[in-house]
């Protein structure tokens, strides 16, 4: 089967493959007779992350794709409205790791593509309020710091200040009219959840979301 993949990064190179070819991200989850298994054993799940992983790479510096060891330079691959909020449910990867998913997730890659929820694991740890759509728009979030906190049964990271910011479509860089776009579509959820918790939420997603706007490409 030609996947027409980019090429892989050396990091990735020991990583298990699926039976179509693709390489097994760190943190995706293992099944065998429907149950758990490790890593390499059964079939693997690349919309299940086990609970513990998230913390787990954080705290032992692993890249989330590859599982090796990060350096100063870490990249959060998250949407536009995690560029906005400055939250994200995944921790940092090395950044040809996350180069190569913003060009070769087939979620990330095609915007009319929707998650696949069916035979989902019912017990599984979703932390926060997951904003269940494809953006589209995808962002390479480098920052130096992140700190994680508890929300729900899970845990998000909140990130600081970025050094380097790029936004991806279809695989290349993304244009600002599409990243624009995305947020404009997005925003209102995150508006809509202020709302709830008052005006001083709405004052201070106003101050992030203009914040993001000048993260965006020139054009």
């Amino acid at each position: 089967m030609d996947l027409n993949l980019p090429p892989l990064p050396p990091s990735m190179a020991g990583l298990p493959k699926d039976q179509r070819g693709y390489p097994v991200p760190y943190f995706v989850a293992w099944f065998k007779d429907g149950k758990p298994s490790r890593r390499g054993e059964g079939e693997p799940d690349f919309r299940v992350v086990l609970p513990h992983m998230p913390m787990f790479a954080f705290r032992n510096q692993r890249c989330w794709v590859c599982g090796g060891f990060l350096g100063r330079r870490r990249v959060y691959v998250i949407g536009p409205m995690c560029v906005v909020n400055r939250v994200t449910s995944e921790p940092p990867s090395h950044r040809e790791c996350a180069e190569f998913a913003a060009k070769a997730c087939p979620f990330l890659i095609r915007p009319r593509q929707k998650r696949d929820k069916k035979g989902l694991p019912e017990d599984r740890i979703v932390p926060g309020i997951s904003i269940d759509r494809n953006p589209g728009v995808v962002a390479l979030y480098e920052a130096l710091h992140a700190k994680p906190f508890q929300a729900g049964d899970g845990v998000l990271f909140r990130l600081g200040e970025p050094t380097r910011v790029e936004f991806y479509a279809y695989g290349r860089i993304a244009t600002r009219a599409e990243v624009q776009a995305s947020i404009e579509s997005g925003y209102p959820i995150l508006l809509a959840m202020a709302e709830k918790e008052g005006a001083e939420a709405i004052r201070e997603l106003t101050r992030m979301a203009a914040a993001a706007m000048t993260l965006l490409p020139a054009e």
